[in-house]
């Protein structure tokens, strides 16, 4: 059997490593990739095609969710799981159209193996190469 393929896409060396032991502890879940920022995210999302994201919704050079916006809008994609350190409604309105999941990164981060095992149950699209332009690529 397939196992769900995921990547972690995070700023902080940290955090991606402790994502990715939550990850490894489940059944039927494999890392695929990292990222440190979305731009990073949108070029291995392409060249690995993941069944799944965990991207941060907030990074210093531009947000997660300019990434969701241009794959949404653009081709179907693997499922996505939106994590903020930020005030919920600030993202809210926002995420809820583009990510499956919006959870705060600090006190749902334990709900992650859940949702991965629910995306495991189902099949996720291929990603189709973006176009040029996007954040200068």
């Amino acid at each position: 059997m397939r196992k769900l393929q995921v990547l972690i896409v995070d700023e902080s060396a940290f955090f991606r490593r402790w994502f990715g032991k939550l990850i490894l502890a489940i059944p039927g879940i494999q890392i695929i990739g990292e990222a440190k920022d979305p731009l990073s995210a949108l070029r291995s999302t392409c060249r690995i095609k993941p069944d799944a994201i965990i991207i941060d919704a907030k990074a210093r050079k531009r947000f997660g969710i300019d990434v969701l916006k241009h794959l949404r809008g653009s081709v179907p994609v693997p499922k996505v799981i939106m994590l903020t350190s930020d005030i919920y409604c600030r993202y809210q309105q926002n995420v809820t159209e583009k990510a499956d999941f919006l959870l705060h990164k600090f006190t749902e981060y334990h709900k992650i193996p859940e949702i991965l095992k629910r995306f495991a149950s189902s099949t996720a699209p291929e990603c189709k190469s973006p176009g040029p332009g996007f954040f200068g690529v």
